[in-house]
């Protein structure tokens, strides 16, 4: 899996504002040669100041194994279905659902179908005060 701009893409992973199509990003991201050849994909639309932003699609089987991150996330479901496990917890959700977890948590996730998800990642949260 890769979590990147696209080579292509001027676009810069940090700017005090952002604005994304996440349409147009699924489709670009279906385009490659990743997907095309049944592999996840994913890419890094934000990165810095605190957050990190990763659109990622997941073909029906895919599996991100058992990990953590380093700040509290939220996934939320675009398209399909998907199965996070984490916390104690196996949890079946489909477009619409917001997963949030806190940080350090061990947690696994699965597409039950053909899914397009959204992480953020909550990082640095002492600097605001937040922590």
């Amino acid at each position: 899996m890769t979590t990147r701009p696209h080579a292509e893409s001027e676009r810069p992973l940090h700017e005090p504002l952002q604005i994304f199509n996440v349409d147009a990003e699924v489709t670009r991201l279906r385009e490659e040669k990743a997907w095309q050849e049944g592999r996840r994909n994913a890419i890094t639309l934000r990165k810095g100041e605190g957050l990190n932003v990763v659109l990622l699609v997941m073909k029906e089987g895919d599996r991100l194994d058992e990990h953590s991150a380093p700040g509290p996330i939220t996934l939320s479901v675009h398209e399909g279905r998907i199965r996070f496990s984490g916390a104690d917890a196996d949890v079946e959700a489909e477009a619409g659902t917001v997963l949030a977890c806190d940080a350090g948590v061990r947690h696994s996730v699965e597409a039950l179908g053909d899914a397009v998800c959204l992480l953020n990642v909550a990082t640095g949260s002492e600097r605001w005060g937040l922590g």
